[in-house]
């Protein structure tokens, strides 16, 4: 069954601080997975309730400064496959320097292009091969 979605996902490695805004001072740190228009998916050691509104400092190689903005968890969930509790969790961006974020995925479909030619090179090569 194909997942219905606004845009398409985009695999980024970095990592994330957290500040929940829920009158708490709780800070987490946790990896990011993925990154769309819309929102990113992370990694973390931490479980966050769904619905709550956090802010964030996204790190990546993909921008010279960090990402920052607030968002709301749309989904957490726990891969039963781990013994450590690493949770998968979902965050809408809610405010965010739209930007930046096209920036940010203008830069990783770029290298996406870039591998998958490099590839098609590399690959083409072998046809031209002296025996």
């Amino acid at each position: 069954m194909g997942e219905n979605r606004d845009y398409e996902r985009l695999t980024l490695d970095g990592d994330i601080y957290i500040h929940a805004k829920d009158g708490s001072s709780c800070e987490y740190r946790a990896f990011l997975d993925n990154i769309s228009f819309s929102g990113f998916a992370m990694f973390s050691l931490e479980k966050i309730e769904e619905g709550a509104v956090v802010e964030f400092n996204l790190i990546t190689q993909a921008l010279d400064q960090g990402l920052v903005g607030k968002g709301r968890i749309r989904h957490v969930t726990k891969p039963p496959q781990y013994e450590t509790p690493l949770y998968t969790i979902g965050i809408e961006f809610t405010e965010v320097n739209t930007d930046l974020v096209t920036h940010i995925i203008t830069r990783v479909q770029a290298k996406a292009a870039l591998e998958k030619q490099a590839k098609k090179m590399k690959a083409g090569a072998l046809d031209f091969m002296a025996f």
